[in-house]
This record gives C-alpha cells, sequence and structure tokens, in this order.
C-alpha cells in the first residue's frame, strides 16, 4: 500500500514536470544542486568539500541533505531535512518540496546511495537542465544514469560526479 501511494503521488508529480528541455548552453555549470544522504558525517564532510571546490571555480551550489533523524536537526552548513518531514509513504511533505519551486539550477547531482524515496522525489521535482542520478527503481526524469563499481563510496561517486561535469563544462 505504502509503495502503491508513493508511486501515485510521484507520477503526479513527474506528470507536471513534462515541459520542453531547453538544452544545455556552452558553460552550462554555473548552478548546481546537489541532494544527499547526510546521516553519516563522513559523507558531510566528503560532500562540503566537493561543494567547496565547486564554488572555487566559480559556481553556485545549493545543497540539501536528508538526516535520519527524529530529533532537532542542527545547523550542518546546508540545508537539511529529517524523517519529521516525510509522510507515511515515505514522499517529502510540501515545505520541503517547495525548497525546490523557487529556484532553476543547471546541474543536479542526486547522491542517492540507498535509492530513499523521499530523495528521489525531490530529486524529480527540481528544476534542472541537466539531472545526473545513480540508478534507481523508481519512474524518473533524469538526463542521465551513472552507474559506478563502487555503489557505496561516495569518494568514488563524486570522482565520476566531476568526470561528468568537466565534460559537460567548457572551464
Amino acid at each position: 500500500m505504502k509503495e502503491y501511494a508513493y508511486n501515485k503521488s510521484l507520477k503526479k508529480l513527474l506528470k507536471g514536470k513534462n515541459k520542453k528541455k531547453e538544452g544545455l548552453s556552452i558553460n552550462p555549470a554555473n548552478s548546481i544542486l546537489i541532494l544527499f544522504d547526510g546521516t553519516d558525517n563522513k559523507n558531510r564532510r566528503i560532500i562540503l568539500e566537493f561543494s567547496e571546490k565547486l564554488k572555487s571555480k566559480g559556481r553556485k551550489v545549493k545543497l540539501l541533505s536528508f538526516i535520519d533523524s527524529k530529533g532537532e536537526l542542527m545547523d550542518f552548513g546546508m540545508a537539511v531535512y529529517n524523517n519529521k518531514s516525510i509522510n507515511v509513504f515515505d514522499f517529502p511533505k510540501k515545505h520541503i518540496l517547495q525548497l525546490l519551486e523557487s529556484e532553476k539550477f543547471d546541474f543536479l547531482f542526486n547522491l542517492n546511495i540507498d535509492d530513499h524515496k523521499h530523495l528521489h522525489a525531490l530529486a524529480c521535482k527540481a528544476d534542472a537542465s541537466f539531472k545526473l542520478s545513480l540508478p534507481t527503481k523508481y519512474s524518473h526524469n533524469f538526463t542521465m544514469i551513472m552507474n559506478t563499481k563502487e555503489k557505496k563510496d561516495l569518494g568514488t561517486i563524486l570522482k565520476e560526479t566531476n568526470k561528468c561535469l568537466e565534460k559537460l563544462s567548457q572551464e
């Protein structure tokens, strides 16, 4: 029942996102959104270092992280949400979906290693010209799926992500 309700909500979300793709510009990587599970402090540090490298190249980077917790959230230097922001069907509540409504991004990196449904839905909701994601079993509107040998190693995944970014961008 939960899976059915989630898939129904996801299809409704995707139905509203069927707009014509604009294509990529010559240097499309000016604004980047990174979605990831930041429950593990090590993963948060790796992502923060990666985003700092991107920022040092003049890119605008926004991070949105899920923290597997029901308690109060600390300031981790990024936008975060937790289990209180997810409904019983593992779909993000409206206030979390609204975080992504006002911005358009050039790139989205969906670094959803554990294929969390709510992170997946946020990646589908986000307005980005190019959406790069790890493999998923759910319906999606991603531009490219990146399958790495080391599916759980965030460092390896970020190296591959950076290669994609460099190939698609003109430095």
